[in-house]
């Protein structure tokens, strides 16, 4: 079964990116990109597949944007920084948000060319505990920046290791919550910006408040997950990955109420985020797994009940990002 669209696949890896180019089935490696670095952050333009973001961190740093496909980068600065979060805001198309380690909150308000620090995290009750445990830093990251385009003055991001912190009111305040967990993802009902899933070390959790509190998901406690993602198409469907082997992906069809384990078989990612749906095709799933000789990509086309491995050869894929329109194979 062949795909209706096309798609760009931005793929981060332990050495640098690869862009692939999957449609009718197939995935082919169009480009590479920044040898040697280990990519922890890509954002995608929503109108131009050739144009992303591209964060690095571990080893070497900064932040690189491409406007050709990955085939070539143009440093934005963060030299001294290892770039941990991309997002960018979903009304404004040239407000971007950069999480980093040392840990901090920056923001674009003319496509990457100048940066102002975000305010008011520094002081949060459990910011002198955060910690991650690579030197040179050890003191924890912000990523998982998430915005509902229908609350967009709403800003959430996740610190590993740390808490959830977020602004009402576009990042002028701050608070937190889920004080020393390991946060990793954070995803917010596509149509209700009151209900919150995070992806944790220790599981997954829930708010139906905009954070204020949290429930654990009973069916995931103490599971390592690390990505969550809605599908738009059918809002009450999300789907979870889990750094395991065997069974690392599972399916929620009631809002998180009650999940299943979809792609018995597939290889786990270790600490990645590798889980994508394809905006285009309904039931189409895209997923990254480290097999013996690297990672490799799975594409299934019923809602994870079945995959495919897909022929391309990776190195080990950290991050996963899907633009709309990858035909084109330059």
């Amino acid at each position: 079964m062949g795909l209706d669209s096309s798609y760009r696949l931005y793929l981060g890896t332990e050495d640098g990116t690869r862009t692939a180019v999957l449609g009718d089935g197939q995935a082919v490696v169009v480009a590479e990109g920044l040898p040697g670095q280990a990519v922890r952050a890509i954002s995608p333009s929503p109108v131009t597949p050739e144009e992303a973001f591209v964060g690095c961190g571990v080893r070497g740093s900064g932040l690189y944007r491409t406007t050709d496909g990955g085939h070539t980068y143009t440093s934005f600065g963060f030299d001294d920084e290892w770039v941990w979060g991309l997002s960018r805001h979903p009304t404004d198309p040239e407000k971007l948000y950069v999480g980093t380690e040392p840990p901090g909150l920056w923001v674009s308000t003319d496509s990457g060319r100048s940066f102002e620090r975000v305010d008011g995290i520094e002081t949060l009750p459990s910011r002198e505990s955060w910690f991650f445990f690579h030197e040179p830093f050890e003191a924890g990251h912000v990523h998982g920046i998430s915005i509902h385009p229908d609350r967009p003055e709403q800003v959430f991001a996740g610190v590993e290791h740390g808490a959830i912190i977020y602004s009402r009111d576009g990042g002028v305040t701050w608070a937190e919550s889920l004080a020393a967990e390991d946060i990793h993802r954070v995803a917010i009902h596509p149509d209700d910006p009151d209900r919150v899933f995070v992806a944790a070390g220790s599981g997954l959790y829930r708010s139906v408040d905009a954070g204020e509190t949290w429930e654990q998901v009973p069916a995931l406690a103490g599971e390592y997950a690390h990505a969550v993602e809605f599908d738009p198409r059918s809002p009450e469907r999300l789907y979870v990955y889990v750094a395991t082997d065997g069974a690392p992906l599972y399916r929620s069809d009631d809002g998180g109420d009650s999940w299943v384990g979809v792609g018995d078989g597939l290889p786990g990612a270790r600490a990645a985020d590798t889980l994508r749906l394809l905006p285009g095709d309904p039931d189409a799933v895209v997923y990254a797994g480290e097999t013996d000789d690297g990672s490799r990509l799975f594409l299934s086309h019923d809602a994870g009940e079945s995959w495919r491995r897909l022929a391309p050869e990776l190195p080990m894929v950290w991050r996963l990002a899907v633009a709309d329109g990858g035909g084109s194979k330059r």
